[in-house]
């Protein structure tokens, strides 16, 4: 096991917009969720506005016969759409894969926004350079 940590950063539309993509659900599952090529097994989607609100997901990547899950727990959600807290852990085949905790900022840049993502975990399989890969590829889909 490895721990680490990792910041992403992107330029995008404008806040509001940036920000409804990670606080609303069904907004969420467009760019989080449903990748091309991946299959989902299931998904329980969580309003993340309520501190506390549960997520799940149990999904595998195109052309594997592997199952991830990934349960998260939305800790906090600025009303001033300007910071998310939530911790996540995420399972291979049952087995741990990582447990994070990250944290979102979103601020003013021009017309649009700047993203900050931190994101700091305990990653079992000790692949950090493999998790920051997947969260910038996954950003780059917002």
């Amino acid at each position: 096991m490895k721990h680490g940590s990792f910041t992403v950063e992107r330029r995008s539309a404008p806040p509001a917009k940036v920000f409804g993509a990670f606080a609303q659900a069904e907004a969420r599952r467009k760019w989080l969720i449903f990748a091309d090529g991946w299959t989902i097994h299931e998904y329980r989607p969580a309003e993340p506005t309520v501190a506390g609100a549960a997520e799940f997901s149990r999904f595998s990547p195109p052309g594997a016969d592997v199952v991830l899950t990934n349960a998260t727990s939305w800790l906090h959600v600025d009303e001033g759409n300007t910071l998310i807290y939530y911790a996540y852990h995420m399972t291979l085949e049952g087995a741990p894969l990582s447990s994070s905790l990250v944290t979102i900022s979103f601020s003013s840049d021009g017309a649009g926004t700047r993203l900050e993502l931190t994101e700091q975990g305990a990653y079992f399989d000790g692949d950090i350079a493999g998790r920051e890969e997947g969260t910038r590829a996954l950003l780059d889909e917002l």
